[in-house]
């Protein structure tokens, strides 16, 4: 790593944000300070820096006298980050559809073939990033750069539902073929239909969410005494299955506490 102050702390969130949103670092695993700067070979100052800062995102919990974990999926955080982001990349979507050029659209069209190639191949890393990258492509239609940030930086808690689920075949093919659908309507010059196509796009992510709950809402009958006792009632008992789905091991009402 960059051992220059200010930059050093910068990778060090990064590192850390990047492993809670891949998985590497599940929902509930505790960060210890000394643990996270030996491994990454660091002093432990900017480690306490980039977990102040992943606690100000909602993504790690600190607990006075107990210790620093991380967070676990929120799915009202999830709505929120969905909300904005299809709001603004349909924005954006229909502003670059203003702009066709033969270029922008090769430029798809070859971000899709490197994803099909990537699905066959079974390569969900793959198929994330050049999600990724054909999402960044549309919004490179405009000259708004800055709104894209914005994006990436709201959809953080998205993206840990959005991990989990590029490697389910049904989701792939739904990716996929919602792509191709947008490729095509932008190459017929139906930007109105691409828009569309976008925001049902950005709304998947509930089918994760409703796959979820339905896979939880069994084992809810089983513990129906336990669960009463561990959360509030009124409580919406298919979201508790679904943050219990989401948040494997996690202890009751971590999410419930809050942070200093």
């Amino acid at each position: 790593m960059d051992r220059r102050g200010p930059r050093l702390a910068e990778q060090v969130l990064e590192r850390l944000r990047d492993d809670i949103i891949r998985g590497n670092l599940p929902p509930g695993t505790p960060v210890i300070e000394a643990d996270v700067s030996e491994r990454l070979q660091v002093s432990r100052t900017p480690v306490r820096e980039a977990l102040i800062k992943l606690a100000e995102e909602g993504l790690v919990s600190i607990f006075p006298q107990r210790g620093s974990f991380v967070a676990p999926i929120q799915i009202h955080a999830v709505r929120e980050a969905q909300f904005i982001r299809e709001n603004l990349e349909c924005a954006l979507l229909a502003e670059a559809g203003e702009r066709l050029t033969p270029l922008f659209l090769r430029r798809l069209a070859d971000n899709l073939d490197r994803q099909e190639r990537a699905a066959q191949q079974e390569d969900a890393e793959q198929l994330f990033t050049l999600d990724e990258e054909f999402h960044a492509l549309l919004a490179d239609g405009t000259d708004k750069a800055g709104v894209w940030r914005i994006i990436q930086q709201a959809k953080t808690h998205l993206d840990r539902i959005r991990r989990r689920s590029v490697g389910d075949h049904g989701d792939v093919v739904r990716m996929l073929t919602q792509h191709h659908e947008m490729l095509a309507a932008l190459e017929a010059g139906d930007v109105p239909r691409a828009v569309t196509v976008m925001h049902q796009h950005l709304r998947s992510v509930f089918t994760t969410i409703e796959r979820l709950e339905q896979q939880a809402a069994e084992s809810l009958s089983d513990d129906a005494s336990t669960d009463a006792r561990a959360h509030p009632p009124g409580r919406p008992r298919a979201l508790r299955g679904a943050l219990r789905a989401l948040n494997p091991g996690v202890p009751p009402r971590l999410d419930e506490r809050k942070r200093p």
